[in-house]
């Protein structure tokens, strides 16, 4: 094979010096958010600070992208800091009297039925996936990276989907009699 000549290098080398140098110019992107709002009370977002009418930049905030650390808890900038963890408290009407979480109507056989079959089908489809990846006819090369939370939900689904399977063969049979009648 014929190495490329000096002209040749010269070339790339100014081409890929210009590529470099253009990419210093290129302004980083700003994706900060900013939240101001109008004299009626109308809360208006923006990402262009230019497009706040003068009379509110003074009021705008800055609304902060970045996410918290891992293992962090959330910080909201949102008016003040957030809520302490733990139970919230919740408001109380004026009579003194205490109001429990809204009474959902408990889930009937058939529903939970539906839910777990939904679960194990969803369980079933990641485990053929990771399967996939492991497999060596599908990935002779093993260049298919599995994450290890993957590996570890995968392990998780496999203890669990056995259990799943039991609940759902209860529930049909519970179901089976009501189906006859």
């Amino acid at each position: 094979m014929k190495r490329p000549s000096g002209p040749a290098i010269l070339f790339l080398r100014l081409v890929l010096g210009i590529l470099a140098f253009s990419a210093l110019l290129v302004p980083p992107a700003a994706a900060d958010i900013y939240r101001w709002e109008d004299e009626s009370g109308v809360i208006h977002f923006t990402d262009d600070p230019s497009s706040i009418p003068e009379k509110f930049k003074g009021k705008s905030r800055e609304i902060l992208k970045t996410p918290p650390a891992q293992g962090q808890p959330s910080l909201s900038p949102m008016g003040g800091p957030s809520s302490p963890p733990g139970p919230s408290q919740s408001p109380r009407p004026s009579n003194g009297e205490t109001i429990g979480p809204p009474l959902l109507p408990e889930d009937d056989d058939a529903t939970l039925a539906e839910k777990l079959r939904a679960k194990i089908d969803a369980k079933e489809r990641f485990l053929r996936a990771v399967d996939e990846k492991q497999s060596l006819s599908t990935n002779p090369y093993r260049n298919r990276l599995i994450s290890p939370s993957d590996l570890e939900l995968y392990r998780k689904y496999k203890e669990e989907l056995p259990g799943d399977r039991e609940r759902l063969n209860a529930l049909d049979s519970r179901l089976a009699p009501a189906r006859e009648q």
